[in-house]
């Protein structure tokens, strides 16, 4: 089955942070999708190459991105919103932190939306309400929406703090802002929602192969995914591009690495 992708995105967010936090949006996905608290990262588990690593479908070893500078040996994996774009699909993405720029070749994203200046506490919601608005109106094929503010709060107050938290329960709430634009313009049922974090952290840092910073959330949910399904194969970062692919119809890259999370699908 063909699929629209919504693909949203936690920077820094940990899996037990969640079910500490009060995320009602989370757990709706979680609760009628297929999920997996111990998907893992890539190291070093630094922002830049973690997204590297999910969008280009190969880990830094391969794609060079081994910190928060750009390698142009990265453009020898295409990313899934390069291959979506090849192949006519609408794609969008919207986010707070300028570094993603790279995540695709100039010219892949039909609708790019940085958030301008510095990335504030308040920029998430207002990524957030621009990616709606472009929802309900575009309903792209693929609309990928990056939120920050669980990093900064992370390194600013130390992961699993109250802040921290904090953070994340209002990113909980940008979430739900693009949940509810998709039941109001009845298209729950044309798209598929992937959630997941880049990388989790510790104290007031992360980057290391710690299993704190490791360990992200990968959840999925939609038509084609199985309901309350607690995966058991292993999920790594890198299998995200290869399973947006698989739902959006297009081929995969021989050059991937990753592999669709084939347990998820009700119909494999």
């Amino acid at each position: 089955m063909i699929s629209k992708i919504l693909l949203v995105i936690f920077d820094g967010c940990r899996p037990d942070a969640l079910w500490q936090a009060r995320v009602p949006h989370v757990e709706q996905l979680w609760r009628g999708g297929a999920y997996t608290w111990n998907a893992q990262s890539v190291a070093p588990s630094f922002t830049l190459p973690a997204h590297m690593s999910m969008f280009r479908g190969v880990t830094p070893e391969r794609h060079g991105v081994t910190d928060n500078s750009f390698q142009p040996s990265a453009v020898a994996f295409p990313s899934f919103v390069d291959i979506a774009h090849q192949h006519r699909r609408q794609t969008a993405m919207f986010y707070s932190w300028e570094q993603l720029r790279d995540l695709s070749s100039h010219g892949s994203l039909t609708v790019s939306y940085c958030r301008d200046g510095a990335v504030t506490p308040d920029a998430d919601q207002i990524v957030a309400e621009q990616a709606a608005a472009l929802l309900a109106r575009e309903r792209p094929d693929l609309l990928v929406v990056y939120l920050a503010e669980s990093d900064l709060v992370g390194h600013a107050a130390g992961w699993m703090s109250a802040a921290y938290l904090q953070s994340i329960e209002r990113m909980d709430q940008a979430l739900g802002l693009l949940l509810t634009t998709l039941d109001q313009a009845n298209l729950r049922d044309e798209y598929t929602v992937i959630f997941l974090s880049d990388h989790g952290g510790h104290e007031h840092t992360h980057g290391t192969a710690s299993p704190e910073d490791l360990t992200i959330p990968w959840i999925i949910s939609g038509p084609p995914i199985k309901a309350g399904h607690a995966l058991t194969t292993p999920v790594r970062i890198h299998d995200t591009a290869a399973t947006i692919a698989h739902l959006l119809g297009v081929p995969r890259p021989d050059v991937w690495e990753g592999q669709p999370v084939w347990e998820a699908f009700a119909h494999a």
